[in-house]
């Protein structure tokens, strides 16, 4: 069994082959320079690691004088990969044994190098001379003992890498029998040559003389009929075709009842659709549909009306984390230690929490937790800075959250999805307002009797009550003659662009009997 590639040596192999694709194949292509560079610079940090100090400097410098003299220093690349073959061959050889170089042939190779790149910093003409170990390498490339055991076959057992194919035995014989052959010199020299060379050394050495045509009419004949042996069995047995049945017509069953009708319900939707692994469910009609029911329930007179409202309440509760994205799953890899479980969120609200982890300092421990329709999660041991505090905060309070400090850690709160969350609403001089409920922090009634407050909703007169929020980090009061309590809501954030509206109002939010309260937003879109 071969014995596994390391690591930096995979690292090293990948810059080569990268800064190879990226070096013109002739002097009047274009030179990507940005793109040697980015290879130069990947291969310093691949034989940095691999412990080799004075190859990396090499690298870094060859980039650096990429920048300058672009066509000079095209001329040092392949010394360059040579070298840095050596350097990595001596200290893994693995199967290459016959090209490792002595340490005298690499540090001469690394001093003839290195007078090239002096003279390339200098701008005096580059020697052209090869450096000690590409030179090297070209004398035991023409070593007959050397070509002679590296083109000794090695015995294997023929592998059918098309089990399910009809293949015939005999095509797999007559390949390891080519395969077997001894290579001669002639061929080595013919397999990097071009199809019009081939064509042309084989009519030079025919006894009798054809054209160029007639070789190419030969070849042709020989390609088909190996294709026809090759696909015998399938001309033979062809596939099977399905023909797929015709679709029946729709036809409605008989005692249907009549549909909701969608031009009096409500539409909610999202900015986008996400299409994931979850389970997909239209939850913008079934929304539609329960608060439609809810709607007519609420006409009737009698207790088990109360009973239903409640138990569709709960059904919407749980229709919104039809499609949510676990948190467990998005957050598996930015912190040591991950402590959640069953914690769902919109797809929206997932990647901008995902957004706020990747700009702050890694932090070692996340907790989350989710109670109904609210999420909270605590990053433990993580300090955020002035600029870390300001663009958290923004980002918070553009999903309804807030954000709160702890001497060790940081508690970020949010809903699980902007299409239903806990509301707490009140009024003011006959107007109905919500604000996020993990917003809300409290409520108390006024000290003393006022006349007026002025507030960001305006002038209220004669204010009852002063109910403190928290919008990002930034703490705010509003004034109130009524504080109504606290209800999951219905949002609906797709208003008319035709209609005007204060900046910080996000939407209209949905109770139960479809009272419509403005949705309070501070800070939404302020970042």
């Amino acid at each position: 069994m071969a014995e596994e590639k390391p690591l930096f040596l995979i690292d090293v192999d990948r810059a080569i082959e990268g800064l190879l694709s990226a070096t013109p194949k002739n002097a009047s292509g274009p030179i990507q320079v940005e793109s040697i560079v980015m290879h130069c610079v990947d291969l310093a940090n691949a034989l940095d690691g691999a412990g080799l100090e004075d190859l990396s400097g090499f690298a870094q410098e060859l980039a650096a004088q990429f920048k300058q003299n672009q066509a000079q220093s095209l001329l040092l690349v392949n010394d360059f990969i040579a070298l840095t073959n050596a350097g990595v061959t001596q200290i893994h050889p693995g199967e290459a044994t016959h090209l490792v170089v002595t340490d005298e042939v690499l540090n001469a190779a690394k001093a003839s190098f290195a007078k090239k790149l002096a003279q390339l910093k200098a701008g005096t003409p580059i020697s052209s001379e090869p450096i000690a170990v590409a030179s090297q390498a070209a004398q035991v490339s023409q070593d007959p003992a050397v070509v002679t055991t590296q083109a000794k076959p090695v015995e294997e057992s023929i592998e059918d890498a098309f089990p399910n194919q009809e293949f015939s035995p005999e095509l797999f014989r007559a390949l390891e029998a080519k395969k077997e052959a001894p290579v001669d010199a002639v061929s080595a020299q013919t397999v990097a040559e071009t199809p019009e060379q081939t064509i042309a050394l084989a009519v030079a050495s025919s006894s009798e003389p054809i054209s160029l045509e007639q070789a190419l009419e030969q070849t042709l004949d020989r390609a088909v009929n190996e294709l026809n042996h090759l696909f015998a069995p399938r001309k033979e047995s062809p596939p099977v075709l399905f023909t797929p049945p015709e679709p029946k017509p729709f036809v409605l069953p008989e005692n249907l009842t009549k549909p909701i009708d969608r031009e009096s319900a409500f539409e909610y939707t999202s900015k986008a659709r996400y299409l994931d692994k979850h389970y997909a469910l239209d939850r913008s009609s079934n929304l539609n549909r329960m608060q439609k029911a809810r709607s007519l329930i609420g006409k009737g007179d009698n207790w088990s009306g109360v009973e239903v409202d409640f138990l569709l309440g709960r059904e919407q509760d749980e229709l919104v984390r039809s499609g949510q994205q676990s948190l467990r799953h998005i957050f598996e890899n930015l912190t040591d230690e991950l402590l959640i479980d069953e914690v769902y969120a919109d797809p929206d609200i997932a990647q901008q929490l995902l957004t706020i982890l990747s700009i702050l300092p890694p932090c070692p421990s996340i907790f989350a937790v989710q109670q109904e329709l609210m999420i909270f999660v605590d990053l433990d041991h993580v300090t955020l800075s002035n600029e870390h505090l300001l663009a958290v905060s923004n980002m918070m309070a553009e999903i309804g959250g807030s954000l709160e400090i702890h001497h060790d850690g940081v508690r970020l709160s949010c809903p699980s999805s902007l299409l239903r969350m806990p509301m707490a609403f009140f009024t003011r001089h006959g107007e109905q307002y919500a604000v996020s409920a993990i917003q809300y922090l409290g409520e108390e009634p006024l000290s003393k009797a006022v006349d007026s407050k002025v507030d960001f909703l305006g002038e209220i007169i004669h204010p009852a009550r002063n109910i403190y929020i928290r919008a990002g980090n930034h703490d705010y009061v509003i004034h109130a003659h009524e504080f109504l309590g606290v209800q999951n809501m219905n949002v609906h954030q797709n208003l008319p662009r035709s209609l005007e509206r204060p900046y910080w109002m996000a939407g209209v939010a949905l109770d139960g009997a479809n009272n419509v309260y403005s949705w309070i937003a501070l800070d939404r879109y302020i970042r």
